[in-house]
């Protein structure tokens, strides 16, 4: 009696698999594997590829990993509500586990596919960047694409940056003292959610104390660098009297000691343009994230994430990002602790691959475009072709998931339902 994609889901939800925390995922998949007769070769990434008894015709790929939002606590507490799986209090982990679940599926009833299962992507794509795995199928399906329906040729490359400034002293007298904290951000992914006006927690801050005379004692905020921030928080001396808000709670403290002034983080933040830089035909095609801050007495180190779909414009991304904080302070700290180009789109219209993922969605309409979001996709390609395996078509499907990244991360079950019937109709029915 074969497991169903989501009987394994669940088993997935009860073990810890958050980034850099994925040994016993890893183990899991590998007993998975064995118990089905795949033989696995593994790298020192922690990458698992899978390998049947027959010809492998197509290779399925995923990662295991997860961003870890909320309690996150396993085993994660799973519930339907109208129609949406999501865990409680919890970012859900359908990203990509429900990835990772499928080809565990298929990996019961097939010995004629293969499959690979990335380490750490939510973190820098590092097992895709670390890989040392080579496939034998010419054709890879990516399941970690977010809207059912869509099929992915391309993707956005992408940046981390932490930018280090030190904050002048403020000498003021001031009489109040108060702390301030964010309440009711929705938070979630800082690619595919980038467009849909969520607000910002960390800039909406700013915003609010921009507007009120004062100087900051702490300032820290954020939860990942690839999430849209829920939680800010600044403790801050004024002369005005202050009000909760309605996305800010204020809380009148005792007097603290040194603070210092606002204005670089204030031109900093409102320097860079967080959210949608360029869009074009309503496809997002450049865009940033403040994502994380944290101030320890006058130090504070500002985290970004910026993607872009062209190599041209994520280059302008960073150049404008990185010249504005040395035009703030010339004696600014800037790290660029990842860099990665975008996945161009390398299958023509006609391309029987492409061809043959169509007629698996049947009737289901279907678009063809890129996405503003990291896959391992391109990554991947460049790590084959120096392996001598230059051949590989790629492209990315999956079902859809609201607000990855996020405690609102939720499954559409309908969507789902739809997902595994394209698998299935794939994986019966694709010949090499």
């Amino acid at each position: 009696m074969y497991k169903s994609v989501l009987e394994i889901f669940e088993e997935i939800a009860q073990i810890p698999h958050k980034s850099f925390h994925t040994d016993e995922m890893f183990e899991y998949i590998c007993r998975f594997a064995k118990q089905y007769a795949y033989k696995i070769k593994t790298d020192n990434a922690k990458n698992i590829y899978a390998f049947g008894s027959k010809l492998p015709r197509l290779c399925f790929q995923s990662h295991y990993d997860m961003v870890g939002v909320g309690e996150a606590d396993f085993p994660l507490k799973l519930c339907i509500e109208n129609g949406f799986l999501k865990a409680q209090n919890s970012s859900l982990g359908a990203d990509n586990g429900i990835g990772v679940a499928s080809q565990l599926y298929l990996m019961q009833k097939y010995q004629d596919l293969e499959f690979l299962f990335t380490n750490n992507e939510e973190v820098g794509l590092l097992g895709a960047k670390g890989l040392e795995l080579k496939i034998t199928s010419n054709y890879l399906i990516n399941l970690d694409s977010e809207v059912f329906g869509e099929i992915v040729l391309g993707c956005a490359g992408g940046y981390d940056m932490n930018v280090s400034f030190e904050l002048p002293q403020d000498n003021t007298y001031y009489k109040y003292c108060y702390k301030i904290t964010s309440k009711g951000f929705k938070g979630g992914h800082s690619g595919v959610d980038i467009h849909k006006s969520i607000k910002n927690a960390i800039v909406s801050l700013v915003e609010f104390i921009s507007g009120i005379e004062c100087a900051i004692c702490s300032f820290m905020g954020g939860e990942k660098s690839n999430s849209l921030p829920v939680f800010a928080q600044v403790i801050i001396k004024t002369n005005e009297v202050l009000q909760s808000h309605e996305n800010f709670s204020v809380e009148i403290l005792e007097h603290i000691g040194i603070v210092y002034q606002k204005n670089i983080l204030e031109d900093f933040i409102f320097g860079v343009k967080n959210g949608v830089r360029v869009i074009e035909e309503n496809n997002v095609l450049d865009s940033l994230n403040v994502s994380l801050v944290k101030q320890n007495t006058n130090k504070i180190d500002i985290s970004l994430m910026g993607r872009a779909n062209t190599k041209e414009l994520l280059e302008k991304n960073l150049y404008e990002v990185k010249n504005l904080a040395l035009k703030i302070d010339s004696n600014v700290k800037i790290q660029i602790e990842d860099f990665y180009l975008p996945w161009c789109r390398n299958i023509e219209e006609e391309d029987e691959f492409l061809n043959a993922i169509k007629k698996a969605f049947q009737k289901e309409p279907i678009k063809i475009g890129q996405i503003h979001a990291g896959l391992e996709c391109g990554i991947l390609q460049e790590r084959f072709e120096a392996m001598g395996k230059n051949d590989v078509r790629m492209l990315s499907i999956g079902p859809t998931i609201l607000s990855p990244h996020s405690v609102n991360e939720r499954l559409d079950m309908v969507a789902f339902e739809k997902f595994c019937e394209v698998l299935e109709n794939l994986a019966e029915n694709y010949k090499i």
